[in-house]
């Protein structure tokens, strides 16, 4: 009995003995198909991170030679997750590129050819390797050669990429768990089945909450937890597909007017809680059945269901409330607005289709001045074409410099003399005649130009007054967008020195909006301006707010009356008659002269005459013309000064009239 019980115990001894060998066994062929999965599943992520960050990655491939860009998405690429070197190789299963060579030039072997590359291509299963690194130079204990193909968006194999990845922690990640379990069935049957039983669900629920973490990021944006822009389209075209005719299906495209104001002024973090604050009010305004979606950067889309379009429109400008009301991050108070299209769906349409209508709508809201929302019309079609032409021609004269200045003459009223012109930028449309000043210099001043052509007119500006005879004036008007960069008086003093143009012939017209922009950047380099000796006019005077206050505060040497008054004289004579005469007494109250704009007859003239008003400018006098046209015009306006001389004086100046 006792020696069948040593048998018994010897039997149960080896048993386990085996058993214990049989599971370390399984558990390391277990660990390293595992660690072999694991690293196949990172090198085919790593790929796709890769390809989807390196720039013309086909020249890559081809010449093995990477420009800086190129550089620095290898710099970062040999860092993502558990990588720690790669290679690269053609179509041909050729190296040509090593990750860690000196200036990732071609290694030793530049060139060589790879049999599992060559197989990976021909077969586009990916190859993997589990490597012992102890006692290897750079290498970690464990790690894996995993050859994966590569391959882009069209399903184009473009190359092989071999991938370094430590596993060392990973393989000691399974390799704890299963140790647990051996323990566990090496100390009891029941632990040996309970151990596996716990540590499998342990990595179930890791593996579920893995897979929904995963499923999370594929359909929303992980910042502000709305849908991401490829769930929002697909979602987007099923809902386009059962359009349901009682209810009004709305797109809704908003945009953050001035966001880059916003990060430049209170930082990046700041700017993503702003983000994050009009996720959260788009997510408010939505209801069960709506969608939400951050599409990149400051844009947003939203498809919602109402039951008319006063609804959609109603809950637009909720929206834009809400994102209005200022919020309160790391102590600092911030302000935005937003601007929105929104297209209300009314017929079967693609989903393409249906998102350009929104966006079209959007790009009309910002034309119109940002901070509101248009519905999509057909009509917007032409003026976003429109807009996009004259974007086009705006790029196209600052390419070539093809831009024109034009001269129109001012007078003295009280003898018909020139004293000098007023230098207006034109634009060419192409068939012949001219765009009009105020639909190009807005889209100018949108695109960043305004500077570098400002700078322009000012150069031709005083280079062209240096050639006529003096004392002959040359004025120039200015945009805010010239002031901001604090460059303006430099190139003003500049092109004074080029052109040998004296400072007391060149005249800066601003507008009273203008000053309204930024009044100390402004007056302070009006003064530094005005120091040079170069004088100062108020344009369009008495179309702004506080037009007192500036004449005051600025000190002008001139004042400009507003077109629309002259203009008034042939409406209501009387009413027009006493502001014009108010203003011109004002001015002269000053120390100011004052000068009239858009004289047209010979009616506005005498009255202007009349009131005392210093200088003429319109076209009765001249319409504006090329430089070249301007010696031409001064000669003839002598011979007519000399014809007039001996005869009557006129009532008021014609000296630039009829055919001038």
């Amino acid at each position: 009995m006792k020696s069948a019980n040593v048998r018994a115990i010897s039997v149960a001894i080896a048993g386990m003995l085996l058993l214990a060998s049989a599971v370390f066994f399984g558990i390391e062929l277990t660990v390293n198909r595992a660690v072999s999965v694991d690293a196949d599943r990172k090198a085919r992520d790593w790929a796709a991170y890769f390809i989807g960050k390196m720039p013309n990655l086909d020249e890559l491939i081809s010449t093995g030679q990477a420009d800086a860009a190129q550089l620095s998405v290898i710099a970062a690429a040999e860092h993502v997750g558990d990588v720690f070197r790669f290679k690269l190789f053609d179509r041909q299963g050729r190296t040509v590129l090593v990750s860690d060579e000196a200036a990732y030039a071609k290694e030793g072997g530049a060139g060589e050819h790879s049999a599992k590359a060559a197989e990976v291509l021909r077969t586009g299963n990916s190859d993997v390797s589990l490597n012992d690194g102890t006692g290897k130079k750079n290498r970690p204990p464990l790690y894996v050669e995993a050859y994966v193909p590569v391959i882009d968006a069209q399903g184009s194999t473009r190359g092989v990429v071999e991938v370094y990845i430590d596993q060392t922690g990973t393989a000691s990640l399974f390799k704890a768990t299963f140790m647990l379990l051996a323990i566990g069935l090496a100390a009891a049957a029941a632990l040996m089945f309970g151990l596996p039983t716990l540590a499998f669900i342990s990595r179930s629920r890791q593996a579920a909450e893995a897979k929904r973490r995963v499923e999370y990021l594929a359909k929303y944006e992980p910042m502000t937890g709305v849908l991401n822009r490829a769930s929002f389209t697909e979602r987007l075209s099923e809902l386009l597909a059962r359009n349901v005719p009682d209810r009004q299906l709305a797109i809704i495209f908003l945009d953050v007017d001035d966001f880059k104001t916003i990060n430049d002024t209170y930082g990046h973090e700041a700017g993503d809680e702003f983000l994050k604050h009009v996720a959260r009010c788009v997510m408010g305004c939505c209801g069960a059945d709506d969608l939400a979606a951050r599409m990149g950067g400051d844009e947003f889309t939203l498809a919602v269901r109402r039951d008319s379009t006063q609804d959609v429109t109603d809950t637009v400008e909720r929206l834009m409330r809400a994102i209005g009301e200022p919020i309160l991050t790391r102590g600092k108070t911030i302000y935005g607005r937003i601007s929105c299209g929104v297209y209300v769906v009314e017929e079967q349409i693609g989903l393409a289709d249906a998102m350009h209508k929104a966006d079209v709508a959007l790009y009309q809201a910002k034309m119109d001045g940002k901070n509101t929302y248009r519905l999509f019309c057909d009509s917007m079609e032409d003026t976003m074409r429109a807009r996009l032409e004259l974007e086009q021609r705006v790029r196209d004269a600052v390419s070539w410099q093809s831009f024109e200045l034009h001269y129109q003459p001012l007078l003295r009223a009280d003898n018909g003399t020139c004293i000098g012109f007023e230098a207006l930028l034109r634009l060419t449309d192409g068939e012949g005649g001219f765009i009009p000043p105020s639909s190009f210099i807005p889209v100018l001043e949108a695109m960043g130009h305004i500077n570098e052509v400002g700078k322009w007119v000012i150069e031709q500006a005083t280079a062209t007054a240096a050639l006529w005879p003096e004392p002959l004036t040359v004025s120039v008007n200015l945009s805010v967008r010239q002031f901001q960069d604090g460059k303006l008086v430099g190139y003003v003093r500049e092109a004074l020195r080029k052109s040998g143009l004296s400072a007391g012939r060149l005249e800066i017209e601003v507008t009273e909006s203008m000053l309204m922009e930024n009044t100390e950047n402004v007056s302070s380099q009006l003064r530094e301006l005005r120091s040079l000796g170069v004088s100062i006019a108020m344009d369009d005077f008495g179309t702004g707010y506080s037009s007192l206050g500036y004449l005051w505060q600025f000190g002008f040497d001139k004042l400009k009356i507003d077109r629309s008054f002259v203009s008034a004289l042939e409406r209501n004579d009387r009413q027009a008659r006493d502001i014009l005469d108010t203003i011109i007494m004002l001015g002269h109250k000053l120390d100011m002269s004052v000068t009239a704009e858009g004289i047209e007859t010979d009616h506005q003239a005498e009255v202007l005459t009349s009131l005392a008003c210093d200088h003429f400018q319109g076209y009765l006098y001249g319409r504006p013309r090329p430089a070249s046209e301007i010696p031409a015009f001064l000669l003839e306006g002598k011979r007519k000064q000399m014809a007039a001389a001996s005869s009557a004086a006129p009532s008021a100046p014609r000296l630039f009239a009829a055919g001038a």
